[in-house]
């Protein structure tokens, strides 16, 4: 059943509601309007319909979770969507965004010539008095967007910071002259780089099309995942989207729908028909979004950096589309080098509901506390070191 809220404008007049959709038909019935909205927002990838139904299908719906989209309209028109799913975690109940679970940005997807503000303080209400669960999970929040103001509103929340490079290329007015930013002494090295791998073997750059060639696409997932799954156990890291069969469905079956409104591509450099580096990439209309990117891991190539290689090739190809470049989530170094340390702060909040989810922050608090104060203490001894 559908939970609704009214609510009277500025004016007075019942003419903005709030409803919560928790069935997969409906809010499919949305695809035409989401769409709309989203191309009319500049949304980004993870406020796209694709992403949402296919994050459904594929993760959250098997995982057991409940679907709660909400949804704004002012006189009838669409103008907010915010799809969440409700699921437990441990003896808290939770609510976050639907979506692959995979370090991605949130944000509300609001028309911007719509009531803001309203608005999505119309949304929060319903989230907070509907939802009733024990905390709200905003992971990735961008701070200083209309959504981190809102929280930063609440009295009581606990959140971590991150950053999201992000390369502003629309005031360039030719490669060169970005070429000139990046600095002469990167661009030998780069050179260098692009030629010791065009030695190893037939070198070329390669453009995949998904929904023109699936079979072709899903093959080259399959590699970038096994090549994450050896990053993985060599660094120590196990995010469960590297194993998971669930996130892999979920990326076979997100970037090879003709009915995606986004325009997918991977890029990659092969070598005797051998991938040696590939990144896969999500067209916006203001922008371009980095998904996820996996290198081989043979020493013989990984010395050249060929990621570093492949993204001369993918850059060029955003610039001529006079698009900027959302590197998402995280500090690697190439993110930086290409963004020139430009980025975008980011925030996860965690904001308790209950008497549980006080509990469950503050011990969330604590945890993060101790893990900080532990990998300071480890570092010390290492500087100690490298000063004697």
């Amino acid at each position: 059943m559908d939970l609704e809220m009214k609510a009277l404008d500025i004016n007075g007049s019942a003419d903005r509601n709030c409803l919560v959709i928790t069935d997969l038909s409906q809010m499919a019935e949305l695809e035409g309007e989401w769409n709309a909205l989203w191309l009319k927002a500049q949304g980004s990838f993870y406020q796209s319909y694709s992403v949402a139904y296919h994050s459904w299908v594929e993760i959250s719906e098997p995982a057991g979770r409940s679907l709660f989209c909400v949804v704004v309209r002012e006189k009838g028109k669409l103008v907010l969507v915010s799809p969440l799913v409700r699921y437990r975690n441990g003896p808290c109940s939770m609510v976050r965004p639907l979506g692959p679970d995979a370090a991605q940005t949130t944000d509300v997807l609001v028309d911007p010539e719509s009531k803001y503000q309203e608005n999505l303080r119309l949304a929060w209400q319903a989230i907070e008095r509907l939802s009733k669960v024990d905390i709200v999970r905003m992971p990735f929040v961008k701070v200083g967007s209309h959504l981190d103001q809102l929280i930063n509103s609440k009295r009581n929340f606990a959140s971590e910071l991150d950053i999201a490079p992000f390369a502003d290329l629309q005031d360039l007015k030719s490669w060169d002259e970005y070429a000139k930013i990046i600095g002469a002494n990167s661009r030998q090295q780069l050179n260098r780089k692009r030629k010791r791998l065009s030695e190893m073997g037939a070198f070329e750059f390669i453009e995949v099309d998904p929904v023109a060639d699936p079979t072709y696409a899903v093959e080259l997932m399959e590699w970038m995942f096994a090549q994450k799954k050896i990053w993985s156990e060599r660094v120590g890291k196990h995010g469960p989207w590297i194993t998971s069969q669930d996130y892999r469905n979920f990326m076979y079956k997100w970037i090879t729908d003709p009915n995606n409104i986004q325009m997918m591509r991977i890029y990659a450099i092969v070598i005797d028909k051998v991938p040696i580096a590939m990144k896969l990439a999500s067209y916006c209309l203001s922008h371009m979004d980095l998904i996820i990117a996996a290198f081989h891991s043979d020493p013989k190539y990984a010395k050249y950096s060929p990621g570093f290689v492949l993204d001369e090739f993918w850059m060029k190809i955003v610039f001529e589309k006079g698009l900027n470049v959302d590197f998402g989530a995280g500090n690697e170094a190439y993110k930086l080098f290409w963004s020139r340390n430009v980025k975008n702060d980011l925030a996860s909040y965690h904001i308790p509901q209950t008497l549980i989810g006080n509990t469950a922050t503050g011990l969330w608090r604590l945890k993060r506390e101790t893990m900080a104060h532990l990998a300071e203490r480890r570092k010390r001894p290492v500087e100690l070191s490298n000063a004697a």
